[in-house]
């Protein structure tokens, strides 16, 4: 009786634990949701206003041109970075304004490509980072009272005549 007891015991032993019903009354179901889909509106493509896209130029321009001031002579190529980002906006400026006053912008890309291109040669002495530097706070005093929105919101060009000049 006792074997039979114990032949009982070890025969519900394993059947319990073999048992697949009995895993599967404690896993814990996967719910299935529906298939949600994404829908994406596809709308054309509206360019910035001229206004919108100078004021963001000068901001631009400003800030990479503090930079190159900021950190002139720690790091060459930062200096070379930043005074080409300040020239790219600068560029982008100009494109925005009427001829008359593109002209005169015209200059002060000069000068500044002259700052890239004399940082991009190197520098011999002390005297040349001094004139650097001299130059680009020149520069950006120029730029800055000359060429702030404010001044220029009469000759920034109109988004009719971006457009008529891209076709041309």
């Amino acid at each position: 009786m006792r074997w039979l007891r114990s032949l009982l015991i070890v025969f519900l032993v394993v059947n319990i634990a073999g048992c697949a019903e009995l895993r599967r009354k404690f896993v814990k179901k996967s719910e299935t949701k529906p298939e949600e889909r994404s829908f994406y509106r596809i709308e054309e493509y509206q360019p910035k206003p001229p206004h919108e896209r100078y004021k963001e130029s000068y901001m631009m321009w400003h800030n990479w041109h503090l930079d190159l001031l900021r950190t002139e002579g720690n790091s060459r190529k930062r200096d070379i970075n930043s005074a080409s980002e300040a020239l790219k906006h600068l560029t982008a400026m100009r494109d925005l304004l009427a001829e008359e006053k593109a002209g005169e912008l015209d200059e002060q890309a000069a000068k500044l490509q002259g700052i890239i291109d004399g940082l991009k040669n190197g520098r011999s002495n002390v005297m040349d980072d001094i004139n650097t530097r001299k130059a680009a706070e020149r520069m950006e005093r120029t730029v800055i009272n000359m060429y702030s929105y404010n001044k220029m919101k009469e000759f920034i060009k109109t988004a009719i005549e971006l457009k008529g000049g891209e076709n041309e």
